[in-house]
């Protein structure tokens, strides 16, 4: 197999363009937004594209917020007309010379999708971050159709933070999204301020990356229209062009400064490691990460030897110095992530080298920096970021109710497999079914699986107040970003496992299964906690031959939620459970 493949498209010509800005507080915190079916040129060089977009715009606009001021949204739901991308599954996985079709624009033998064609624009909208009262979390069934509109309450009562708006429709939040229905949403405090940090524009600037293709005419050209590709080996969608805030490759020019960029992987499936490159040389010590999924950081810290790590749905708040550089210095962002991500490194030092046709990468380019204009003031990065939040001591961890739950991917027969999450529960000695055993040296722990699918009953019912340790339990080959809704969790600690599936063990609700912890002996990888993850996070990453556990404790609102793996083809294919938060004075009266 070539490890290259012809791009049909010139990179780094396209100016980066910056959303429009919607600051709440400019409107009395009520806003309208409006879901509307538009047309938005990604490239140069390529045909306008259908969308649907918050606004018409891919991204929506970026919502500003101040802590502890509400914000109340009608969000309109005005979409028409035909659904705007194609979605298809390929009849082969490769072409005649290998190489996987995921890695091409057009359809590769595919016929489309006669159901998403169908889809007349269902939606609803999920505030990823939001600390938000059940009724307007955005639960997946409740949906609002074109002509009807929904109204939101975001009380913003939670720390400065970058999160993102999106579509969370039942089963086609992987379409809803391809098509454009994702937009940023900034909280600002006066603790961010108080540390002079850059705010708004030129020097503060958020990137949402994400990935498109595009279909072809019957000569091959690229014709604009979206195509969502998978193939018979591969259910998630891996398209080859990264598009950053609506643009394939595009360009920023910067002054001799320190910016600021809050960054956002918005892919419905890909993981992302971005090495900052000059004259081919990793620079990645310009970069500083302050903030995570949940806002700032303790203290700042340095991004990975290997490069910045962002699954789908995290985020990373980051300062890149420029300003020692001179006028018509290039700088380009490079992703070495192959996919499906497995947590594999690769390093930094040869990321000129990434493209991997084979690993559904075939251009690694993200975002080129051209520095211009004169130099401006150089950011002075405190020693010290936040104070208002620390790790969970041991003695508040010893009583915690601890939750298990396996990751596992059930083999189909014609159709995509299945993605879920086995919540587990422990096992009678008399139970003789199915079970699952979690050794750790003398301790053995026997569990059965007590919940399979969304639907199944309800099991998780934290109290509010009380911590919980969720251990994730990855069954499968490949990394799982898992996103919890409503307030933040803290890791705690990824350990090695190895384990033994017979045949036959996973079943549409049973699984069997022996776990181990204990490295395997062909883990190459190091699963330790990288600096950057030891923030606030609502997403962690799980990779093979792992178990995860997060320190979560919910304080804000009692109602009914969820959580999934946020590569969305998991998500829509049942890798998605509810849980009900419960105020303690209610529990004993539950049955």
């Amino acid at each position: 197999m070539t490890r290259v493949v012809t791009t049909p498209l010139a990179p780094f010509v396209d100016r980066l363009p910056l959303p429009s800005r919607l600051p709440a507080a400019e409107r009395d915190g009520r806003l309208t937004v409006r879901m509307r079916a538009a047309t938005h040129q990604f490239h140069r060089d390529l045909p306008s594209s259908s969308i649907w977009g918050f606004e018409g715009t891919v991204p929506g606009p970026t919502i500003e917020t101040e802590r502890g001021q509400p914000v109340t949204i009608e969000w309109r739901n005005e979409l028409q007309g035909p659904f705007p991308v194609v979605d298809t599954m390929a009849p082969r996985p490769t072409d005649a010379n290998g190489v996987p079709v995921q890695c091409f624009p057009g359809l590769s033998g595919g016929e489309p999708n006669r159901h998403a064609a169908g889809l007349t624009g269902n939606t609803v909208v999920h505030l990823h971050g939001g600390l938000t009262p059940a009724s307007s979390d955005g639960w997946a069934e409740n949906l609002f159709a074109p002509g009807q509109p929904a109204v939101f309450h975001y009380p913003m009562d939670q720390r400065a933070a970058l999160l993102w708006y999106h579509d969370h429709v039942m089963g086609i939040t992987k379409l809803d999204v391809y098509a454009g229905l994702a937009g940023l949403w900034i909280v600002r405090d006066d603790r961010e301020r108080e540390l002079g940090l850059p705010e708004g524009p030129p020097f503060e600037a958020p990137l949402l990356i994400q990935d498109r293709n595009f279909d072809l005419d019957e000569q091959g050209r690229l014709t604009g229209r979206l195509v969502h590709k998978t193939d018979p080996e591969v259910m998630e969608a891996f398209p080859p062009f990264t598009v950053v805030n609506g643009k394939v490759w595009p360009v920023l020019e910067v002054q001799p400064a320190t910016y600021r960029f809050r960054v956002l992987n918005g892919s419905n499936a890909r993981t992302y490691r971005l090495v900052l490159l000059r004259d081919g040389a990793p620079e990645l010590e310009r970069i500083t990460q302050i903030g995570t999924d949940h806002g700032l950081l303790r203290t700042p810290v340095p991004v990975p030897a290997d490069g910045l790590v962002l699954a789908s749905a995290e985020r990373a708040d980051l300062l890149v110095d420029f300003a020692d550089l001179a006028p018509g210095s290039e700088l380009t962002v490079l992703n070495t992530a192959a996919a499906p991500f497995d947590g594999s490194p690769f390093p930094a030092s040869d990321a000129e080298n990434a493209a991997d046709p084979e690993g559904l990468l075939p251009y690694p380019q993200v975002l080129r920096f051209r520095v211009a204009g004169e130099p401006a003031s150089r950011v002075s990065i405190p020693r010290q970021l936040a104070t208002d939040y620390e790790a969970p001591a041991a003695e508040a961890l010893a009583g915690a109710r601890r939750r298990a739950i396996a990751l596992v991917e059930r083999e189909m027969e014609d159709e995509p497999n299945m993605l879920t999450m086995r919540e587990l529960g422990p096992a009678a000695d008399a139970d003789d079914g199915p079970l699952v055993t979690v050794s750790d040296g003398d301790e053995t722990t026997r569990y059965r699986v007590v919940a399979a699918h969304f639907e199944d009953t309800t099991t998780f019912f934290p109290m509010l107040g009380e911590y919980e340790v969720w251990q994730l339990i990855n069954l499968t080959g490949d990394t799982h970003p898992i996103h919890l809704h409503l307030d933040p969790f803290q890791i705690l600690a990824r350990r090695p496992i190895r384990y033994e599936i017979p045949d036959g063990g996973i079943g549409e609700r049973d699984l069997a299964a022996t776990v181990t912890l204990a490295r395997d002996p062909d883990d190459e990888l190091d699963h330790a906690i990288d600096d950057n993850e030891r923030g606030l996070k609502d997403t962690i990453r799980v990779n093979p031959n792992e178990i995860v556990e997060i320190a979560v404790r919910f304080n804000t609102y009692s109602g009914r939620y969820m959580y999934h793996c946020h590569i969305l083809e998991h998500e829509d294919r049942d890798m998605m459970r509810p849980f009900v938060t419960m105020a303690p004075e209610l529990m004993p009266f539950m049955a």
